[in-house]
C-alpha cells in the first residue's frame, strides 16, 4: 500500500521542469535587484555626515516607516541597506511564494491536471506537499541571495545572516498562508486573492505599527521578521513566532486538505441563476460577470489603503515639530508641515496608481485567458465579432481603472478629511489620483497589443509592470539613468501636488495607449483564435 506521500520526488522535479525558465526569472528579477539595491547604497553613504543625515531624515520620515517599518541601527549602513531594500524585498518574497504554491496545487485541480497525476501511483498528499516545498526551497534561495549580496557589500556577517534568515522566514510564513488560501478556495483567483489580502493585512498592519510606534507591529509576521533586529540588536527569537505561525498553518492546510473533496474547497462557489439575463449574452456583460469579483477585491483593497494612508497624514505636524532637521530641509515651520504633506501625497498618489496598474494588466489578460480555455473560439463561433470581443474587454478593463482611480482617490481624501478636519480638497485629491490614470492606460494598452500580436508572449506586459515597480521604488536607490527611468510611462506625468499639470504627457500616453489598443485589435482580427 502506497504512502500519502508517494511520489513526492517525481513531483517535485515534474515542477522544476515545467518552471525551468519561470523560476529563473523570479529568482534573477527580485534577487538580482534585491542584489543591485545591496550593492548600490554604500557607495551612496560613504561618510559618517552623509549616514546621520540619512539616519535624521529618512529614519524619521512618516513614509519610510509606513512603507518599511521600523529599521534598527538605521545611523549604520547596515541599516540603511536593510531600510531601502525591506519593501521590495519582503513585499517580492510573499508574491513569489503566492504565485508558485497557488500555481502548483489549486491551479492545477482547477484545469484537471491534478486528477490526472492522481490517476498514477501517487499519494494523496504528494502533490500537495511537491507544491509546499518548491514555494519554500524558492524562498529560502531569495533569503540566500540577500545575505551573500549584503556580504558582497561589506555589511556585518552576523547582521546579513540575521536579515536573510528573517526574510526567508517571512516566506515560509506566507507560503503555508498560500497553502492554506488553495484549500479554502474552489478557484486559483480565488485562492490568489486569499493569500494577496493576507499579505497586505500583515503589511499594513506593520506599517500602521511602526507610524504609531505601538504593538500593532507584533500583530504581523512582516514585523516579526523586522524585530529580528539585523544589524542591530540581532534578536533571534522572532523568528519562533514566524516558525510557530508556520507550522500552525500547516497544521489547518494539512486538516483541511483531509476534510475537503477533491477539486473543492470550503468556500463553495454559489450556484448561478438558471437562466441568464439579456445583458449576460453580450460579450460587455460576460467580462462584467467573469471579472467583478475581481474588481470587488481590488476595490475594497485599494479604496482601504488610500484611506488608511489618508488617515495618517495628521501624524506629519508632530514628525515636523519633533526633528528641528525635516524643517529645514524643507523650509520654515508651517511650510515645511505642508511640504512634507506634499511629498508625502505624491508618493502615495504614484505608488497606489502603480498597484492599480496590477489590475488593469490582469483585467485585460483575461482576454489570453478565455482564448487558453476554448471559451474565446465558442463565443466567436456566434455572430459576435473579434472586434467586439476585443473591444468589450478593453471596455470593461478600462472602466474598471477608471473606478479603482476614483475610489483609490475618494478613500485617501476621505481618510485626509477625517484627520485634518479639511474637506475642500477632496476634488484636488481625487483629480491627482486620477492625474496617473493615462499611465495605467498605457501599460494595459500594452498588453492588449501583446494578447492580439504576439499571445505566446503576453505576460511580458508582466515584466513591464514589474520595470515600472522598479523604477517608482528604486530608482532613486538604483540611480537609474534618465534614459531608463524615461521608459516607464509614470516618469513623465506630474507629480501633483508638487509639481502642476502638465497636459502634454498625458494627452501623448492617451494617444498612445489608443494606438496599442488599436494594434491589439487588428492582430486578434488577422490571426488564429487559440495558436500562437
Amino acid at each position: 500500500m502506497s504512502s500519502p506521500l508517494t511520489g513526492t520526488g517525481l513531483l517535485v522535479r515534474l515542477i522544476l521542469r515545467r518552471d525551468r525558465v519561470r523560476l529563473p526569472l523570479w529568482l534573477v528579477g527580485l534577487g538580482g535587484m534585491i542584489a543591485a539595491s545591496a550593492l548600490a547604497v554604500p557607495p551612496i553613504y560613504d561618510t559618517p555626515e552623509k549616514i546621520a543625515g540619512y539616519a535624521s531624515a529618512v529614519g524619521t520620515s512618516p513614509v519610510s516607516y509606513l512603507m518599511s517599518g521600523r529599521q534598527a541601527a538605521i545611523d549604520t549602513i547596515g541599516g540603511i541597506v536593510a531600510n531601502e531594500i525591506s519593501q521590495v524585498a519582503q513585499l517580492g518574497i510573499c508574491l513569489l511564494v503566492m504565485f508558485l504554491v497557488v500555481r502548483h496545487t489549486r491551479a492545477e485541480e482547477e484545469t484537471g491536471r491534478a486528477e490526472l497525476i492522481r490517476s498514477a501511483v501517487v499519494g494523496r498528499h504528494a502533490a500537495t506537499l511537491a507544491g509546499l516545498l518548491y514555494g519554500v526551497c524558492a524562498a529560502l534561495l531569495i533569503g540566500l541571495i540577500t545575505t551573500v549580496s549584503m556580504l558582497a557589500a561589506g555589511l556585518d556577517v552576523l547582521g546579513s545572516v540575521t536579515y536573510g534568515v528573517g526574510l526567508g522566514l517571512l516566506g515560509l510564513c506566507y507560503s503555508a498562508v498560500s497553502l492554506v488560501a488553495a484549500q479554502l478556495s474552489t478557484s486559483a483567483r480565488g485562492a490568489l486573492g486569499l493569500a494577496g489580502a493576507a499579505i497586505a493585512i500583515g503589511y499594513l498592519v506593520r506599517g500602521v505599527g511602526a507610524m504609531q510606534d505601538n504593538a500593532l507591529v507584533w500583530l504581523s509576521p512582516f514585523g516579526w521578521a523586522q524585530r529580528m533586529d539585523p544589524f542591530g540588536a540581532e534578536q533571534w527569537w522572532p523568528a519562533l513566532l514566524l516558525l510557530a505561525l508556520t507550522a500552525a498553518l500547516l497544521g489547518v492546510a494539512g486538516w483541511l486538505t483531509v476534510h475537503r473533496d477533491f477539486g473543492g474547497g470550503l468556500l463553495q462557489a454559489r450556484p448561478g441563476q438558471p437562466r441568464a439575463g439579456r445583458f449576460l449574452g453580450t460579450p460587455v456583460g460576460l467580462f462584467v460577470r467573469q471579472q467583478r469579483g475581481l474588481f470587488l477585491g481590488w476595490a475594497i483593497g485599494l479604496t482601504a489603503l488610500g484611506l488608511l494612508y489618508g488617515t495618517v497624514i495628521p501624524t506629519i505636524p508632530d514628525l515636523v515639530a519633533s526633528n528641528p532637521d525635516l524643517a529645514q530641509v524643507f523650509g520654515a515651520s508651517a511650510d515645511a508641515e505642508q511640504a512634507l504633506i506634499d511629498t508625502f501625497l505624491a508618493y502615495i498618489y504614484l505608488f497606489m496608481a502603480v498597484i492599480s496598474t496590477g489590475f488593469a494588466v490582469t483585467s485585460v489578460l483575461r482576454l489570453r485567458t478565455e482564448e487558453e480555455s476554448g471559451r474565446a473560439e465558442a463565443v466567436l463561433a456566434t455572430p459576435v465579432t473579434r472586434t467586439s470581443w476585443v473591444g468589450s474587454a478593453v471596455a470593461v478593463a478600462g472602466i474598471g481603472t477608471l473606478l479603482l482611480s476614483l475610489l483609490m482617490g475618494l478613500g485617501l481624501a476621505v481618510g485626509y478629511g477625517l484627520g485634518m478636519g479639511e474637506w475642500d480638497q477632496v476634488a484636488d485629491q481625487v483629480g491627482a489620483q486620477l492625474s496617473y490614470l493615462p499611465a495605467v492606460l498605457l501599460m494595459s494598452a500594452l498588453a492588449v497589443a501583446l494578447a492580439g500580436l504576439v499571445p505566446r508572449w503576453s505576460m511580458l506586459a508582466w515584466g513591464a509592470v514589474a520595470l515600472v515597480a522598479v523604477q517608482v521604488i528604486l530608482g532613486e536607490t538604483l540611480r537609474l539613468p534618465d534614459r531608463v527611468e524615461a521608459a516607464s510611462p509614470f516618469w513623465h506625468l506630474s507629480r501633483l501636488p508638487v509639481e502642476s499639470l502638465a497636459a502634454g504627457p498625458v494627452i501623448t500616453e492617451l494617444a498612445l495607449a489608443a494606438a496599442l489598443v488599436l494594434a491589439g485589435v487588428w492582430g486578434y482580427r488577422h490571426r488564429d483564435i487559440g495558436t500562437s
